[in-house]
């Protein structure tokens, strides 16, 4: 008897492998291999968590309308281009499910975040990398990675694990160096840990210069909310659409 056979390419996927939930045995446990935030999350989120609980018979707000309003009112941004996700994974999945397809390539640096070739590859594209300079994103390897396949450019900015970015000019100077009907994506995670730095920005101002750059952020990381799934993307309005 034959069994069901996945599309050619699937099997090649390397499952993503995150950070280890428990360690049996282990009285105390210092965990750094996620990223999460060690004093757990605000106890207005907890509490407002505990009340969300009282709903449950209900279905959420699929549009998320409230908390993009409430985003577009702290960043000074537009609800309409705000789109919410079960974190920023989701929404890395989803750009790539919508501008990329079999054949075509998907470019990111050398140490980029894991979810990028494997949605890449989810979708039948190809994952390819740029070699980064001192563990830094290389605008310049990047163009020179560019090829007439290219569909989306992941930036993760600040970039983890190795905690580098590249600031505002050279971000601009990829965004004009790449051919418009390139996607641009600025995963910009970690920005709130980028204090006191004047050069660096997370992306919202190449997402009104134009109609080809997007900006995803989480909940994850300085809210302490990965438990949650919780993410965001700010897009121009024909790709928030």
């Amino acid at each position: 008897m034959s069994a069901p056979t996945p599309r050619p390419g699937i099997l090649d996927i390397a499952p993503y492998v995150g950070g280890k939930s428990r360690t049996d045995g282990a009285t105390r446990v210092i965990k750094l291999s996620s990223n999460e935030g060690a004093l757990g999350p605000s106890p207005k989120a907890i509490e407002a968590l505990r009340k969300s609980a009282e709903k449950l018979h209900r279905y959420p707000d699929g549009g998320c309308e409230a908390l993009r309003n409430k985003l577009a009112e702290k960043y000074n941004l537009e609800a309409d281009q705000i789109v919410c996700g079960a974190g920023s994974d989701e929404l890395i999945t989803l750009l790539i499910r919508a501008y990329a397809g079999p054949g075509d390539e998907v470019l990111y640096s050398q140490h980029g975040f894991l979810m990028y070739p494997i949605a890449a590859k989810g979708v039948g594209a190809v994952p390819v990398t740029a070699a980064e300079t001192n563990m830094t994103t290389s605008v310049d390897a990047l163009l020179a990675a560019v090829t007439e396949k290219t569909k989306i450019v992941f930036v993760a900015n600040p970039n983890n694990p190795t905690g580098t970015y590249i600031n505002d000019a050279e971000m601009k100077r990829l965004r004009d160096g790449l051919r418009e009907d390139i996607v641009l994506v600025v995963d910009a995670a970690y920005a709130e840990f980028m204090t006191g730095q004047e050069d660096y920005s997370a992306g919202e101002e190449l997402v009104r210069a134009g109609k080809n750059t997007v900006m995803t952020r989480t909940f994850s990381k300085i809210y302490g909310l990965g438990g949650i799934r919780l993410g965001w993307c700010y897009a121009p309005v024909d790709i928030a659409d």
